[in-house]
Parts: C-alpha cells; sequence; structure tokens
C-alpha cells in the first residue's frame, strides 16, 4: 500500500514538475486532481468543488511557475508584475484557500514548489527572484499562522535547482552553469518526503532539491 493511500491530492501547475508530482501520487496511492489558476473566485471555487467531491483535501501542491528572462533596462513595470503576479498571486492565493479548506478536517499539508531563486540572484531574472523569494516567506509566515492556530496543518517548500530541458520552469545551463542538474523525479520525491508521514513535525521549512547546489 502507498505513503499516500486514500489521499485527496490536489495539483496546480502544467509543467514537467506537476506531472511528475501527479504521477507519484497517484502511485502511492492518491486521488488526484489538477488545480487550474486563475483570478480569486476561481480558486475559492476550485476548492469548493474539490470539498463537495470529496469532502476533504489532503495534500495540495502548487507547482504553477515560469521563467522569463529580460536585462532589467529592458523590462518595463508591467512586464515585471506580469511575472511576479503569475507565480507570487497563484502561490498565495493556492494556499489561501487551501488552507481554508484543510481547516474543516483539522489537518493536511500544503507545499508551495519554487526554485533556488529564492536564494540565490541570476543576471537578468530580477522578477523571478523577487517572486520566488516572496513565495518562500509566503510559505514560512503561512506556515507560523497555521500552527499558532493550531490547525494541524503543514505549509512548507521545496526549491527545486536547475532542470535540464525545462527552461521555461526553472533557469537553464546559461543561468546556474554550476549548478548539478535535477529531474522532475527528484523534486517530486521532495514533495512526497514533505507530504508524508516523516515530515510531520517539519513545518515552514525550505527543502532544497538541488543537488548541493545551494551548499557550495
Amino acid at each position: 500500500m502507498g505513503r499516500l493511500a486514500g489521499k485527496i491530492a490536489a495539483i496546480s501547475g502544467e509543467n514537467s514538475v506537476s506531472r511528475a508530482v501527479a504521477a507519484l501520487c497517484q502511485q502511492e496511492g492518491a486521488s488526484v486532481m489538477t488545480l487550474a489558476g486563475g483570478d480569486e473566485a476561481a480558486w475559492d471555487s476550485a476548492f469548493a468543488n474539490i470539498i463537495s467531491k470529496h469532502g476533504r483535501v489532503d495534500l495540495v501542491v502548487n507547482a504553477a511557475h515560469r521563467c522569463m528572462r529580460t536585462p532589467i533596462a529592458q523590462q518595463n513595470a508591467q512586464q515585471f508584475m506580469s511575472v511576479f503576479d503569475e507565480i507570487g498571486e497563484t502561490a498565495w492565493l493556492c494556499q489561501k484557500y487551501a488552507i481554508m479548506a484543510m481547516r474543516r478536517s483539522a489537518s493536511g499539508v500544503v507545499i508551495n514548489v519554487s526554485s533556488v531563486l529564492a536564494r540565490v540572484a541570476a543576471p537578468g531574472c530580477a522578477a523571478l527572484c523577487a517572486a520566488d523569494r516572496g513565495v518562500l516567506m509566503s510559505t514560512k509566515s503561512a506556515a507560523l499562522e497555521c500552527a499558532k492556530a493550531k490547525d494541524n496543518i503543514i505549509v512548507s517548500a521545496i526549491l527545486a535547482g536547475r532542470i535540464e530541458g525545462d527552461p521555461a520552469h526553472w533557469p537553464d545551463g546559461s543561468l546556474l552553469p554550476n549548478a548539478p542538474i535535477v529531474t522532475p523525479e527528484d523534486v517530486a520525491s521532495g514533495v512526497l518526503f514533505l507530504a508524508t508521514d516523516g515530515a510531520a513535525y517539519m513545518t515552514g521549512v525550505e527543502l532544497p532539491v538541488d543537488g548541493g547546489f545551494l551548499a557550495s
């Protein structure tokens, strides 16, 4: 029997990482649903539908992300905010409505999949670095809030490293040439660890899945 047997998992994002997470969750016995992004009303409706159908949601993974590389002098405010809002706002809304839904059953795990750019900078990535850092700190704030409220809800983050062949999701080797290559499945395994009982007393953590890049 898988480690997520009988669990209800919802995954946001359409990329190699979200697909790997969905596949691993299904392999571990979870029922998996896809969450589509949108405005606040859309997120509210998406979680209301899950609760209506299943009565609860046990695991929510936000893996929505994109990479836009533009020199700062060539980027206007609208372009900056489009990246910042798409990543930061999406994570915040997903996190907000996940926590509200999980409070119904007084338990759950929320995992935001960000990148190492929450910790290190890269040229041409001012918006992406700002957004990823924002996701990380939003994660920590939500974790503290849930812990203080004794909600039994864990909120943590994965900081993924360089994923070869997926430059639209995380920076390619031209940005982080010394970063070891990790796979979407490596990231999914990190998500699984945070989602299972082995991490039951870990909340507000940032788990790098980067081959040691941040440690160097």
